[in-house]
């Protein structure tokens, strides 16, 4: 089974380099970033992690198109693409919801926004630049007067777009090398309505891309811990209070007023609280927790689901995570 590593931008740089290379070693392709506002830089993780391995694929997942000028983007991912050889990968995205309007930027609504707007625009421009043509463009979000990237490029760079939209999934489909489907927490039924909205964008434009996936992951000897450790970690009681909706957690036995509960405690500050009233059911249905082998078959629903590429987002023991799910085998 194909794989990849995920993390978002918390540990300090020298243990993401070190995990990195323990991920070249058990097989994994690629190792992706998250961005964020208030945390570690995600391109200099992808810099650091390129000269300190050989193989492994350096992607962010995603870079902010709020907060970098696409200009700037493609002639950052370019020249990191030079430092790796060409083991790199760009994915864009609208950035985080949550923290966006904290730096002056509105989200909602979509009407008025224009998230697909501003990507596909985002994306015209990366491709010129890297195509080496001179550029001219004046759009809505972005504009650029005769600009052109002052250096070769030795390497071509694949370009992925993650959102949550079905319509933004479709044009990942039709203008992207991937896409990416989920932040970290989807179930198996949603992930291939994601999958879907992508297959409409390849049939359209007669292509394929990768189905890349983040899957919030714990891996242990005790199914019990490693459901727990998901049962406590932040951005999961985040993400169960105020993003995932209850309709897509009913057909795994979740009920709504349970996601009540917790969505009080939540909103209450009460983390404590929040983590008892988390059902086993909603732990199961949106992340990877469990044996190793118990972890390989649930990875396997959502790779039967359509996802081509699953990125591992391991959280309590990490290293324990990489070297047990190691696609090599080798750790096994």
């Amino acid at each position: 089974m194909r794989l990849a590593v995920g993390f978002n931008p918390v540990m300090p740089v020298g243990e993401a380099v070190d995990a990195a290379a323990k991920a070249e070693r058990a097989g994994f392709e690629s190792f992706w970033m998250h961005e964020s506002l208030y945390q570690r830089d995600a391109v200099t993780y992808l810099s650091a992690i390129s000269v300190s391995t050989s193989k492994i694929v350096v992607a962010s997942g995603v870079t902010n198109t709020f907060t970098r000028h696409p200009v700037t983007t493609a002639t950052t991912f370019a020249t990191l693409a030079e430092l790796s050889k060409g083991r790199t990968i760009l994915g864009l995205g609208l950035g985080s919801f949550p923290t966006i309007p904290q730096i002056g930027h509105r989200v909602f609504p979509v009407s008025e926004t224009k998230p697909l707007r501003r990507i596909g625009e985002y994306v015209k421009i990366i491709r010129s630049i890297w195509g080496g043509e001179r550029v001219d463009f004046e759009g809505e979000f972005f504009k650029v007067q005769g600009l052109q990237l002052g250096f070769k490029m030795s390497y071509q760079v694949p370009l992925f777009i993650g959102s949550l939209s079905p319509m933004t999934q479709r044009y990942a489909g039709m203008a992207a090398d991937g896409a990416i489907l989920s932040p970290s927490l989807a179930t198996v039924k949603k992930t291939a309505e994601m999958v879907r909205n992508v297959e409409a964008g390849e049939s359209a434009a007669g292509r394929k891309v990768e189905r890349a996936s983040y899957m919030l992951t714990s891996v242990g000897r005790d199914v019990g811990a490693a459901r727990d450790k998901v049962r406590g970690f932040y951005f999961f009681l985040y993400q169960l209070s105020e993003v995932v909706k209850p309709q897509d957690l009913a057909p795994y036995g979740v009920s709504e007023e349970q996601l009540s509960r917790v969505r009080d405690a939540w909103k209450k500050g009460d983390l404590a609280e929040a983590k008892r009233l988390v059902p086993d059911e909603a732990v199961d249905a949106l992340s990877v927790a469990g044996t190793p082998d118990g972890a390989t078959e649930r990875i396997s629903q959502y790779v039967r689901a359509g996802v081509t590429l699953p990125i591992l987002m391991p959280i309590g023991d990490v290293g324990f995570a990489i070297e047990s799910m190691a696609p090599t085998g080798v750790a096994r």
